[in-house]
C-alpha cells in the first residue's frame, strides 16, 4: 500500500484538467489524435482517482480509528466527482463528435474542489455511519448528487442547443452538442 501513498488529488485533478484543455482547444485549432489524447488523459485520471479512493478507504479502515470508509463530507464529494468523471469517459468515447467534457469535466473539477474545502471537516459519528439505513440513504444521495450533476450538465446542453436552432445559428464544427432527442431522453 506504500506505493499508493504517491497518488495525490493534484494526479487525477490534472489529468481531467489536461482533459479539459484538450476539449477547450477543440474550437481552436485540429490536433491530431485528440479524442485518444482525451480519453487517455481521462483514463489516467480516472485510474489515479480509483487507485486514492481505494487508498483512502484501506487507511481509513486499517488506521485504528473508529472511522467507518467513506465516512465523512471530503470521501462522498470525491465519490461523486469519480462517477461524473466516469459517466464522462464512458460519453467521450460512445459520443466522440460531441464536445459533453466542456459541461461535466468543469463539474467534475468543482466537486473536486469542493472536497479540498471540506477535507477538515469532522467525519460522520461512528454510530451514524454503521446503520443501515443510513448507509443507504447516503449511497443514494451520492447516486442522486451524481444524477443531479449529470441532469445539470444535459439541460445546459438542451438550452445551448435549443437557443442555437431557434435562432438558426450555424454548428460550429468544433462544437458539436447531443441532439435535443437524445438530450431530453438523457
Amino acid at each position: 500500500m506504500e506505493f499508493l501513498r504517491g497518488v495525490t488529488i493534484v494526479c487525477f485533478a490534472a489529468s481531467y484538467a489536461v482533459a479539459l484543455g484538450l476539449e477547450l482547444l477543440r474550437g481552436v485549432r485540429r490536433i491530431p489524435l485528440r479524442h485518444v489524447l482525451i480519453i487517455g488523459w481521462t483514463a489516467a485520471g480516472l485510474l489515479a482517482h480509483t487507485l486514492f479512493l481505494y487508498q483512502l478507504a484501506y487507511s481509513e479502515s486499517s488506521g485504528g480509528t473508529s472511522r467507518y470508509i467513506f465516512s465523512s463530507w471530503y470521501d462522498w464529494s470525491l465519490l461523486a466527482a469519480w462517477g461524473v468523471a466516469a459517466a464522462y469517459l464512458g460519453l467521450v468515447i460512445r459520443r466522440p463528435q460531441n464536445a459533453v467534457g466542456l459541461f461535466l469535466l468543469p463539474l467534475v473539477l468543482a466537486l473536486i474542489g469542493a472536497a479540498v474545502f471540506v477535507a477538515d471537516r469532522r467525519p460522520f459519528e461512528p454510530v451514524e455511519a454503521q446503520r443501515l439505513w443510513r448507509t443507504i440513504h447516503a449511497a443514494s444521495l451520492l447516486f442522486g448528487t451524481v444524477s443531479v450533476t449529470l441532469g445539470f450538465a444535459a439541460g445546459l446542453m438542451y438550452l445551448y442547443q435549443s437557443y442555437r436552432l431557434k435562432r438558426k445559428h450555424p454548428i460550429p464544427s468544433w462544437f458539436r452538442l447531443p441532439s435535443l432527442e437524445w438530450l431530453q431522453r438523457f
